[in-house]
């Protein structure tokens, strides 16, 4: 996902300058945290926390910092990135911190507020003094509204404990580990922190140059059970620690009567969908992430309302606030034959989604005439391809 201005995602590129610390030797380090980057030669991301590893002393300061869609979330010490997802996060329940949560008023989905609002609105944003981590409870950056995000927190947890910095929208492969030293022992060095950096980005640019002309040339297909082609495509294609923001091939060429077979099993962070023709999903985004106030919540018999304000919170009480996607955002759409103009989606689909990652199947029984058909990714809609049956 990308940066949520309330209706829309939106991605920046980051390029941050090494680790080092704020203040001298002596005194208690800022250390700058980059959680993301895009990376150049390919529609990619690096999905790290840079560095994905660090020892600090208490009293140091960690600076989180991102252009993408993302937050630094400090689990209590003791508690595990997958069990917290498993327990705070599992995609299409209830549970406060899961992206996609069921809206009992028109049984769709809507996105969870709670994994976009910070835990205090009193500390870690700039001009404003460091929260606190003492390593008892969750500390939360939220996600950015406008600006990039920029969060900063203060380690006051035991010396010898550990914990996990997560980020909430991507799960919990997406994660760091802080371990909190020893005074006598040494913390880690901005140096090296920095090298290790250069050198893990330098990997995660060449694979996904790799594999982003390994995907765009693969014409693959097999034979279905009817005799006719089924013919390979991917929405998305991540490795461990990078995600392609593409639509493979870009361009498919068919026979009428040949079936594409969408492929999300790879997706680990990034959720996404192919959804056709292009102008139904383009009016499916326009429909979605909208606030509105459900004043008895999902257990009263009562609507959602339109908002009471113009701008955040939108509501007079912000506890009322729902994102709301469009009913068709989330869901497979259609029947799985394509005629040109009907909806037709794989839904959502990926790790982090409830429909899981599963492959659909789309046919194609007319020919696509002068102009291709043309989808997109609902979640990162300028994602796009093209389909042309002959």
């Amino acid at each position: 996902m990308v940066v949520l201005r309330v209706r829309v995602f939106v991605t920046f590129a980051l390029l941050i300058g090494v680790l080092a610390p704020a203040t001298t030797a002596s005194a208690a380090t800022t250390y700058e945290v980059e959680i993301g980057r895009f990376l150049e030669g390919a529609p990619a991301e690096s999905m790290r926390f840079l560095p994905g590893s660090i020892d600090v002393h208490r009293g140091d300061t960690l600076h989180f910092s991102s252009f993408g869609f993302h937050t630094a979330t400090l689990l209590p010490v003791g508690d595990g990135p997958v069990e917290w997802f498993d327990t705070m996060a599992e995609p299409g329940t209830s549970d406060p911190y899961a992206i996609f949560q069921p809206d009992p008023d028109d049984g769709s989905y809507k996105f969870s507020v709670q994994a976009l609002l910070p835990s205090s609105f009193t500390c870690g944003a700039p001009a404003q003094p460091a929260c606190t981590f003492d390593g008892s409870s969750l500390i939360d950056s939220g996600t950015p509204e406008e600006a990039a995000l920029d969060f900063s927190t203060t380690v006051t947890a035991p010396r010898g404990s550990s914990f996990y910095v997560v980020c909430v929208i991507h799960g919990p492969k997406m994660r760091m580990e802080v371990n909190v030293v020893a005074r006598s022992e040494p913390a880690s060095d901005p140096a090296d922190l920095a090298a290790a950096n250069d050198a893990a980005i330098q990997q995660d640019t060449d694979s996904a140059r790799a594999l982003d002309e390994k995907f765009s040339a693969l014409r693959t297909w097999h034979k279905g059970p009817d005799g006719s082609r089924v013919w390979d495509a991917w929405a998305g294609v991540e490795n461990s620690n990078v995600a392609l923001f593409a639509m493979y091939p870009r361009k498919l060429v068919l026979e009428k009567g040949d079936t594409v077979q969408l492929h999300f099993d790879s997706l680990n962070y990034e959720p996404h969908s192919a959804t056709f023709p292009v102008d139904v999903g383009k009016e499916i985004v326009r429909g979605s992430f909208y606030p509105s106030c459900d004043p008895d919540g999902d257990a009263g018999p009562g609507p959602d309302n339109p908002p009471d304000l113009e701008a955040p919170p939108f509501c007079a009480d912000p506890t009322q606030l729902e994102l709301n996607f469009d009913p068709r955002f989330v869901p497979v759409g259609g029947n799985g034959t394509f005629r040109g103009a009907d909806l037709e989606s794989s839904g959502v689909r990926g790790l982090l989604s409830p429909l899981g990652d599963d492959n659909w199947d789309l046919a194609f029984t007319r020919t696509s005439g002068d102009e291709p058909f043309r989808y997109l990714c609902l979640v990162h809609p300028w994602m796009r391809g093209r389909v042309v049956v002959r």
